[in-house]
């Protein structure tokens, strides 16, 4: 009778077994990878232009001057010789007073912001 009882042990413990393996609600963890860098040495890679120039589009006349590559992210002009012409991310080429005229800066530049309070800051009255 001892050789039984192990026997039906393993026998029920395998229907246990075997009954939990069949039910319907299963969780899965998955782990996404970052999309963002993640070492200083990916940082600084994913900071640099694209490798290859955009090409100036043929019908884009400018005269005796070249054209910019204006960041439309960051509302900056790149001139010619610049790192960033043509090769960030979110950008086009436009004549330079186009770019003045839409708004655009000089990369590198200092932007001036027109303040209400400029008055008030450097003791004047209105």
């Amino acid at each position: 009778m001892t050789s039984s009882i192990p026997a039906r042990f393993l026998a029920a413990a395998a229907i246990v077994a075997l009954t939990a393996c069949g039910s319907s609600t299963t969780t899965t963890t998955t782990s996404v990878a970052s999309a963002a860098p993640t070492t200083e040495a990916q940082r600084e890679q994913a900071a640099l232009p694209m490798a290859a120039a955009a090409p100036v589009p043929n019908d884009l006349k400018c005269g005796a001057v070249k054209p910019v590559w204006v960041n439309l992210n960051t509302k900056a002009y790149h001139t010619s010789d610049d790192p960033y012409y043509g090769k960030t991310k979110n950008g086009k080429y436009e004549c330079p007073s186009a770019a003045v005229a839409d708004g655009y800066h000089a990369a590198g530049s200092t932007k001036k912001h027109k303040s209400s309070m400029s008055g008030a800051m450097n003791g004047s009255t209105p």
